[in-house]
């Protein structure tokens, strides 16, 4: 473990998590004084687990729900006016049955703009979430997701678009 890392587990997840309910901006300027890269008015609730933020890079306008858990041990990207909902989880190390229990499957995450991954779901490792998607609460992402859509089930699949009304 390196030092950054020890600092931030028994450090920086404690001052994080004791802090006031609407505490955000400092809340992130304590992740970015880990290395994480936020855009402005990123919105993180105290309950949220992000155990590398140096390997998070959020847009313009993203929000993470008490809860959300983001396991960051690759790179994971997310675009502006994103939202990642309670309870849900971005995962991008994970293991195998054949690998009897090592964690040998390491891939990015990438989450574009507009999106919203509901409450429960979760994003497993080398998932792409293209622009405009919805992930229903509970869903499972594998994959890449198309635009525009709104995507539910396990593993996630396009069930209709995703249309914004009063816009153009």
């Amino acid at each position: 473990m390196s030092l950054r890392a020890f600092i931030w587990e028994n450090i920086g997840q404690v001052l994080f998590a004791y802090t006031p309910h609407n505490a955000y901006k400092y809340r992130t300027a304590l992740l970015k004084l880990f290395g994480m890269k936020c855009g402005i008015r990123v919105r993180v609730r105290r309950s949220v687990v992000i155990d590398k933020p140096w390997n998070v890079e959020v847009d313009d306008l993203v929000m993470f729900g008490d809860g959300a858990i983001v396991n960051a041990g690759e790179k994971i990207t997310i675009g502006k006016r994103t939202t990642i909902s309670q309870y849900a989880m971005l995962i991008t190390v994970s293991g195998t049955t054949e690998s009897g229990g090592q964690l040998d499957v390491r891939k990015e995450i990438k989450i574009e703009d507009d999106c919203w991954v509901a409450s429960d779901a979760v994003v497993l490792p080398g998932s792409v979430i293209e622009e405009g998607v919805v992930v229903g609460a509970r869903g499972c992402v594998d994959g890449r997701l198309p635009k525009w859509k709104i995507c539910t089930g396990e593993p996630a699949v396009p069930r209709g678009d995703r249309v914004l009304y009063g816009t153009t």
